[in-house]
């Protein structure tokens, strides 16, 4: 009975302390009237989420090596982020132009405690756009470019041999990524 009581206890103390902690917010949605301001605010930020022109975003820099720290270690970088589309789920902002930005950087050695300059190569997004397809969707035999979204065969030299034979009756299939002889038209 002791050991029931002591459990009842402990349960009340954790959920007063819960309730009334500041790192435990009641509620983070606030429900209010629906008005014309609420609804052009909503829409202001429905706009700055949407998938369009790339943003700075902070980007941590790799080191070359565990014992190495390269200063800085983060940067801003144009990258694609955003929503695509509100109503359907599954659709990702992707890059559709990329360029590779040189910073200039030191790396200190930690084992060492020297310090060298060098230049560190960052891809930097320059448009983007909205892709309705995921990796999921290539299935086995093609792999997810997200560059191009798009599904694509990673068998390219046999892909050249095949469209090599066209004359030869055979075509390449992009779904199955396999070379295969051409159907014959009956007449």
């Amino acid at each position: 009975m002791a050991k029931i009581f002591l459990v009842v206890v402990l349960f009340v103390f954790a959920e007063a302390v819960h309730k009334h902690h500041p790192k435990f917010p009641k509620d983070l949605i606030e429900k209010v009237a629906c008005t014309s301001e609420n609804e052009r605010i909503r829409n202001e930020i429905i706009e700055k989420s949407k998938c369009r022109d790339p943003k700075e975003v902070f980007v941590y820099l790799k080191p070359p090596s565990a014992h190495e720290q390269v200063i800085p270690s983060a940067v801003w970088v144009k990258r694609c982020v955003g929503i695509c589309d509100y109503e359907a789920e599954g659709s990702s902002c992707v890059s559709t132009d990329t360029v590779m930005k040189t910073i200039s950087i030191r790396i200190y050695n930690v084992k060492t405690k020297k310090e060298t300059c060098s230049t560190y190569q960052i891809e930097e997004h320059r448009s983007c756009g909205c892709c309705n397809l995921t990796p999921e969707e290539c299935g086995d035999s093609r792999i997810y470019n997200p560059r191009k979204c798009t599904c694509q065969c990673p068998n390219t030299e046999e892909r050249r041999n095949c469209l090599r034979k066209r004359n030869l009756n055979m075509r390449w299939n992009r779904s199955k990524c396999t070379c295969e002889e051409r159907r014959r038209r009956v007449q």
